[in-house]
């Protein structure tokens, strides 16, 4: 077999396993959310549930996600989302904060324009907007819809 050929595929198969990789992925986070990461006010980490914040195969390495904090946050707080872009380029455009809402459809929390560069990106919302109580799963997705990451806020009435 040519050299040539070999690489060619092995490239394929990564770009396989990835994409079996992110299917169950996004399995998962479509599942009923079972659990939360405990976070203060500041951001510190009570209690970690394993399953929150994890970075999606297509984005492992060049994106890290820490949990929303306050977690579960007060009637009048501003919940944040922090992101790490480590790459440049990583992002071609918006990310989306967004919940799914009783009808199943997507409600948009926020977003960031642009995450192109590396370094520190934001998302901050009112609990308020989302309109539900209890255990409640949000998702960032990229521009192209690929699922980056999800997590659980605990929502008091």
């Amino acid at each position: 077999m040519k050299p040539a050929l070999a690489c060619l595929l092995l490239v394929t198969c990564a770009a396989c396993d990835t994409q079996e990789q992110q299917i169950e992925f996004e399995a998962h986070a479509f599942a009923p959310p079972s659990g939360y990461t405990r976070t203060t006010e500041t951001g510190e980490i009570i209690s970690e549930d394993a399953d929150d914040w994890r970075t999606s195969p297509a984005y492992q390495t060049r994106i890290e996600i820490d949990p929303a904090f306050p977690n579960p946050p007060g009637a009048s707080a501003v919940v944040t989302v922090p992101i790490t872009v480590r790459e440049f380029d990583t992002v071609r455009g918006r990310l989306e904060l967004v919940v799914f809402d009783a009808d199943r459809l997507p409600r948009r929390l926020d977003d960031i324009s642009s995450a192109r560069d590396p370094g520190i990106y934001v998302f901050k919302f009112s609990p308020a907007i989302i309109g539900q109580s209890g255990l409640v799963r949000v998702f960032i997705i990229d521009p192209l819809g690929e699922l980056v990451s999800y997590g659980d806020l605990q929502l008091e009435n």
